[in-house]
């Protein structure tokens, strides 16, 4: 259960990661949106890597 909510937690971290980015002008970050909400937690972990969020 609680490896269930840090991956909850990581997920709406890159989510708002992407939507900052977005709101920023960086428009292209919100196409990450439906594969951060899609993602399993290796997915997330990558992802995580890709935007630099630990």
């Amino acid at each position: 259960m609680e490896e269930n909510r840090e991956v909850e937690a990581l997920r709406q971290r890159l989510l708002e990661e992407v939507y900052a980015g977005g709101f920023s002008g960086l428009g292209a970050m919100l196409l990450d949106e439906a594969e951060i909400r899609a993602a399993g937690p290796e997915e997330l972990e990558r992802i995580a890597r890709r935007y630099g969020v630990s």
